[in-house]
């Protein structure tokens, strides 16, 4: 059982790394990285939401009733899923730790992630066990945070790179840069089509 969730993890950290490789939320990993003081306690946000709701969406597809369901069904699960994390963890940040209103928006905008309900999902698809399932959503979290990291230190080393062109500063070379970073987790995940 260890084995299964830690393979689980491992294939979504790095094998199959969600953000890179499939995208999903990848635009938020962009936005949150040109923010220095706040990608941190966000990425890892993702991270638990990613994994709490991947556990508890396998849980629930254990039920046969629930099981059963089309694809349009399960998808109104896992956001009914995704809400009561969200309301949950927001009552525990509100009252139980009086944080402000500032850090609560910002744990909306990590819900909100479409890494966290892709994952649900994907974990479906694959009719992976709750065990896998925790792990894919801990390895695509942990992704998250990893993809978080590397656009953040490819932004800063961009910035500071004299030899880049004009036309390139800024925007474009990121978006390069982590086209070439996509292409390697694409690479290494054994998806890459040659024609």
């Amino acid at each position: 059982m260890i084995f299964a969730f830690l393979n689980a993890s491992v294939f979504a950290l790095l094998l199959q790394n969600l953000v890179f490789d499939g995208g999903f939320g990848m635009s938020e990993a962009i936005r949150i990285a040109t923010k220095p003081k706040e990608f941190l306690p966000i990425a890892f946000t993702v991270a638990f939401f990613t994994s709490m709701t991947a556990a508890i969406c396998s849980t629930l597809d254990l039920i046969p009733a629930v099981h059963d369901l089309t694809t349009a069904y399960h998808l109104l699960i896992y956001c009914a899923v995704l809400a009561a994390v969200y309301l949950g963890f927001t009552a525990l940040i509100r009252y139980g730790l009086k944080m402000k209103n500032e850090a609560i928006h910002r744990i909306g905008m990590a819900a909100v992630n479409t890494l966290v309900l892709a994952v649900p999902m994907i974990n479906r698809r694959a009719a992976f066990g709750v065990l896998e399932s925790v792990g894919v959503g801990l390895g695509a979290g942990l992704a998250f945070v990893l993809a978080v990291l590397l656009i953040g230190q490819g932004q800063e080393r961009l910035s500071e790179n004299e030899s880049v062109p004009d036309a390139f500063r800024g925007k474009p070379a990121l978006f390069l840069y982590i086209a070439l970073i996509s292409l390697g987790f694409v690479g290494m995940s054994g998806q890459a089509l040659f024609v």
